[in-house]
């Protein structure tokens, strides 16, 4: 009988998110988010630095819940708040382009129904954050082969995406784990790489000291982060100090599923990859000269 009952409540329960969103969807304006292709194109002609929000930033701005990687804290959201409603020259505010039904045209089934279950349960709350009047670009611009159920254009899109840091002196934020470009050509097109590391999980309580770090640097240098939803700050922050800075996300990961011919998120050898419940906690043997080389400070 209680299974009967629990059964029924999440029914309704279903019923209710699906009519709340079909509502929302119908009656009130979507926001205005340009293409991934756009995104890039911005970036590079107006050298612009990004700003990124997903599922994950939101929970952490409003405050719901902690992501694997990364605690909530009341700090962390007040900052990713003054983020998303700031309004700085070239900094590119970027959120998922898939509140319209032809914006998942292109996702693999399991992406179409995360996105689909997401928005049921969110789409209001990200409608209320959002200005649905300005031009926002699209997060998903790191995002953009593991998701897609058509990949055969994928190698002319990375091709895209290097662009952005062809002939640049590249100073590289990360996680401890991560190793963005170790093994892979994603960076092959630069002038030169240094690296500042910072923790794998929870980097943003380290926060002033990893700013501070940067800040040493000449501003000629472009800023790669990959931190979460620390780097969506970071970016935003850096940006103000004058320094072109780009939250980049997982794209080194999608460009290592993309040459493994991945259909589903994989581990990546040697990387921290949380998406594969992949956490490294020690070196596992890895060793390479060149990338060691271009570390300059580990933030512990």
């Amino acid at each position: 009988m209680k299974k009967h009952i629990v059964s029924m409540i999440s029914v309704i329960y279903s019923l209710y998110l699906f009519s709340k969103d079909t509502f929302i969807s119908t009656f009130f304006k979507a926001p205005i988010v340009c293409s991934n292709e756009q995104t890039i194109e911005k970036i590079i002609n107006d050298k612009c630095s990004v700003s990124r929000f997903g599922d994950g930033e939101f929970y952490l701005l409003t405050e719901t819940k902690d992501l694997k990687f990364q605690k909530k804290s009341n700090e962390l959201s007040k900052c990713l708040k003054e983020v998303i409603d700031s309004n700085e020259k070239n900094l590119l505010i970027c959120i998922p382009k898939v509140f319209k039904k032809t914006d998942l045209t292109n996702r693999t089934e399991e992406s179409m129904k995360f996105w689909k279950s997401y928005l049921r349960k969110f789409r209001f709350e990200w409608y209320k954050i959002l200005n649905r009047k300005r031009t926002y670009y699209s997060s998903t611009f790191t995002r953009n082969y593991i998701a897609l159920s058509d990949k055969s254009d994928s190698l002319n899109y990375f091709q895209k995406v290097k662009k952005i840091w062809e002939d640049r002196d590249l100073l590289i934020v990360e996680g401890e784990f991560s190793r963005m470009g170790v093994g892979n050509s994603l960076f092959d097109n630069v002038k030169s790489i240094e690296r500042i590391l910072a923790p794998s999980e929870n980097a943003f309580e380290k926060y002033k000291e990893i700013l501070l770090e940067v800040k040493q640097h000449n501003k000629d240098k472009l800023i790669i982060i990959g931190l979460g939803p620390t780097a969506t700050v970071l970016a935003y922050d850096l940006h103000k100090c004058g320094y072109q800075a780009i939250d980049i996300g997982h794209l080194d990961v999608e460009f290592e599923w993309f040459l493994q011919k991945s259909i589903i998120k994989t581990k990546v050898r040697n990387k921290y990859v949380i998406e594969a419940n992949h956490k490294i906690q020690d070196s596992e043997g890895f060793i390479d000269e060149k990338y060691e080389s271009q570390i300059l400070k580990k933030i512990k």
